[in-house]
């Protein structure tokens, strides 16, 4: 975790006052979210939602004989956003069938798409509200969510929440 951190300073340093971009990590609010703390930041992300989740998912996993296990909990968080009045849409691999979740949420008016066939959607992120983004390698799944080692950050900062909200409205309106 030093590693990460050490390298966004220097990323910060490197850029000096002049950013090329329109969002600078220097502008934003950027912490490591790694391996079981994914579940529990994903988890109050979800739960406190208030307007909009926007996901693009290579796996998003629900499994019918666990129904207490973490992944379906996620599930759970967004069928109760979907109920609260949240605008919940999902982008996801084609891939993934076993234990797939596209189902579950989809009969329960969640917006769920899958990609094309001829592409593969590898990214995991999720957009709240506008304002926060977590993105990194965690799949939604038991091994990701409970065994794997995974590395993300979550950034709250509008502006790149703005960029990243153009990157999943590419890939709703192509699905």
């Amino acid at each position: 975790m030093a590693g990460m951190i050490a390298g966004v300073e220097v990323y910060r340093i490197s850029l000096g006052s002049a950013c090329p971009q329109a969002t600078c990590v220097d502008r934003a609010k950027v912490r490591p979210v790694n391996d079981r703390e994914y579940y529990s930041e994903l988890h109050a992300l979800l739960s406190s939602a208030k307007t909009s989740i926007h996901m693009v998912e290579f796996e998003l996993k629900y499994y019918e004989k666990f129904k207490g296990s973490l992944q379906n909990q996620i599930v759970q968080d967004l069928i109760d956003a979907k109920e609260r009045g949240v605008d919940v849409r999902i982008v996801m691999d084609e891939f993934s069938n076993e234990n797939n979740a596209f189902d579950v949420l989809k009969a329960r008016g969640v917006g769920i798409k899958l990609d094309s066939e001829n592409v593969t959607t590898h990214a995991k992120l999720v957009i709240v509200d506008g304002k926060a983004v977590l993105v990194g390698s965690t799949n939604l799944s038991y091994y990701a969510l409970e065994k794997n080692n995974e590395a993300n950050v979550l950034i709250e900062d509008e502006a790149s929440a703005r960029d990243f909200e153009k990157y999943f409205l590419g890939l709703w309106n192509a699905s």
